[in-house]
């Protein structure tokens, strides 16, 4: 019979079988039971364990009679305790006080192992009715299991093979829970496709072929090797998989946001919850001038165990105002003042310390429950930061290198707060390489952009040679000490600009956001133009680390100025003001005014 074939008529009993177990199982419990999206698949013992996420109630289950093999059925924790929990008649604020804490005490466990009991009956029961051989699942152990910890070449919890594996949502009650799955060897009920697909290629080997041999740990010394003919070598070793690595970060990430919610609910005595989870690789610069805006409060976080290191968890400073005044029980209207005046006193420095230390314990604890390697979070010291005052060169607030970053928005009962951000060093989670492919694609666009502004400035280099000065931002004549600069990331103003200065012989050099004006100063600089796509913080950002380098004027320029902005400019070092779209005109007049101060 085709694998095919075995698969849908075994597809057909297992999901006889749901039915059975909803019906058994609901009726043990004197509740209504259902079971909904079942599925089936192959499945290696690695890909399971790397999928599956948070800890699991594992349950032997024997295969024994005509069929043999070793298999399991696993669910949540969670749903394990919902489901020992209903059958013992826990009151229900009781059982969900067990299933929210995760209390899976010895009554409990007792409970759901006569339910999986029950399961185990269901599938013998239904196979001994359809199935042409006569077998029987019997359970054996329960434990708990973290299957990021799974050491995947043991026999623990479940030989290393290929299983079919057997899902079905459950509703108990009316409370949707997760999926109960079954693991059954797929060798023992001829479902191991691998096996097959290997055998075919087999026999496509023609007779005069050399025989393919299996494939083991080890194999015989190459000619030319080192090794002595005959000698046995170890194979290469497994290459890091990145995107499995981040697949497990993200997890416990995940599961860390999800129960701060719960914990900082029961210590604030509001309802709390963290939305809108995400994770991504940054730098500190553009960390500073795109994630944080505003002022923040860091909390200092040092990594311990199997890995060591410093990582950083920020929130907006009005937001720990109101996080620690809402803890300290501020009345409302003076804890909206305090908000309002960004009053980060000592009470409320300390009330939000106690919430960071909740908040790297939660970390804590999903990490040595569900990471493989042991480490532990602890808050160390709090600050403020104000991200445009930040040198991204520097090392404080912390170090220039690339960043693991979670973020998730923070909502107190009707509240809306803003972001709540761990950044990891992407070292600590082995994660660097992500960005590999990025800064590859980035580097061919830059290229060709490189090319394109090369192209067109030489052409205008040429229409006036007569100047000898004109300048191009990697080449030309005069470019090592410009006359005037250009941070931009406007490429149409810009180019209007430059081709002002083109027409007037003047020297300059083009630099973008990220490239340091320092170079260049003092030199022959006369002034430098910094120039906008849009007037906002990242730009203003940008003028506070030209006026940090140097006394030239700054002009920006930049569309839809309002007299915050202006003021903001100013304040920030920028001394004059040039409206975008300009014309050369208006260039022209701001180049004047700079030549005829520099004159005087």
């Amino acid at each position: 019979m085709s694998v095919d074939k075995v698969k849908k008529k075994i597809d057909k009993i297992l999901e006889l079988t749901q039915e059975r177990v909803a019906e058994e199982v609901g009726g043990l419990m004197g509740a209504t039971m259902s079971m909904s999206d079942f599925s089936t698949r192959l499945i290696s013992k690695e890909d399971y364990f790397d999928e599956s996420t948070g800890k699991l109630v594992f349950a032997e289950m024997q295969l024994t009679g005509e069929v043999e093999g070793d298999g399991c059925i696993l669910v949540s924790v969670k749903d394990a305790i919902r489901l020992g929990g209903t059958l013992i008649m826990l009151p229900d604020n009781e059982l969900e006080e067990s299933v929210s804490s995760e209390d899976y005490s010895e009554e409990i466990e007792d409970s759901y192992g006569e339910i999986v009991n029950i399961i185990a009956g269901a599938y013998t029961k239904t196979f001994e009715e359809m199935y042409s051989k006569t077998f029987r699942f019997i359970r054996k152990g329960l434990e708990i299991i973290t299957p990021m910890k799974v050491d995947v070449e043991s026999d623990k919890p479940v030989p290393n093979q290929n299983y079919y594996q057997v899902s079905a949502a459950m509703t108990l009650n009316d409370a949707e829970m997760g999926k109960l799955t079954l693991l059954i060897p797929a060798e023992s009920f001829g479902l191991d496709v691998k096996e097959d697909v290997e055998q075919d290629a087999a026999t496509d080997v023609t007779e005069n072929s050399p025989k393919p041999e299996k494939a083991t740990e080890e194999s015989q010394a190459e000619p030319g090797s080192d090794a002595a003919p005959g000698e046995k070598v170890a194979t290469e070793a497994k290459p890091f998989d990145v995107e499995k690595q981040k697949k497990r970060v993200d997890a416990c990430l995940k599961e860390s946001h999800a129960r701060m919610g719960e914990e900082l609910g029961a210590m604030l005595g509001a309802e709390v919850k963290l939305s809108e989870h995400a994770t991504r690789l940054v730098n500190k610069e553009d960390y500073f001038f795109d994630e944080a805006s505003v002022k923040q409060i860091l909390a200092h976080m040092d990594v311990f165990g199997d890995i060591a290191g410093n990582c950083y968890l920020y929130i907006g400073l009005k937001d720990a105002v109101f996080i620690g005044g809402t803890l300290i029980m501020l009345p409302p209207g003076e804890l909206e003042k305090s908000v309002v005046e960004e009053d980060f006193n000592d009470d409320i420095e300390d009330a939000y310390g106690e919430i960071a230390n909740l908040i790297s314990g939660v970390y804590t604890k999903v990490f040595e429950e569900q990471y493989p390697d042991e480490i532990r979070f602890i808050k160390t010291v709090l600050e403020q930061v104000v991200p445009m005052k930040v040198d991204a060169e520097s090392d404080e607030p912390m170090p220039d290198v690339s960043y693991y970053m979670a973020t998730s928005q923070v909502t107190i009962g009707d509240k809306a707060l803003g972001n709540l951000q761990l950044l990891v060093p992407a070292s600590i989670f082995q994660l660097e390489s992500l960005g590999e492919e990025k800064v590859a694609d980035d580097n061919a666009d830059s290229g060709k952009a490189t090319a394109k502004a090369k192209a067109t400035v030489g052409a205008k280099a040429d229409a006036v040679k007569g100047y000898g000065l004109a300048g191009v931002k990697d080449a030309g004549e005069g470019a090592q000490n410009p006359e005037f600069v250009i941070v931009s990331n406007d490429d149409g103003v810009c180019s209007t600009i430059t081709v002002v200065l083109n027409d007037r012989g003047v020297a300059y050099k083009v630099l973008d956001y990220k490239e340091s004006v320092s170079d260049y100063l003092p030199g022959d600089v006369k002034a430098i133009f910094l120039v906008m796509a849009t007037v906002d913080e990242q730009g203003l950002g940008v003028a506070i680390k030209i006026s940090a380098a140097s006394s030239v004027p700054l002009i920006a320029a930049g569309p839809e100025w309002t007299r915050t902005k202006v003021i903001k400019a100013v304040k920030y070092g920028v001394g004059d003001i040039l409206i975008t779209p300009a014309s050369e005109d208006d260039i022209v007049e701001k180049i004047n005014s700079v030549q005829a101060k520099m004159a005087a």
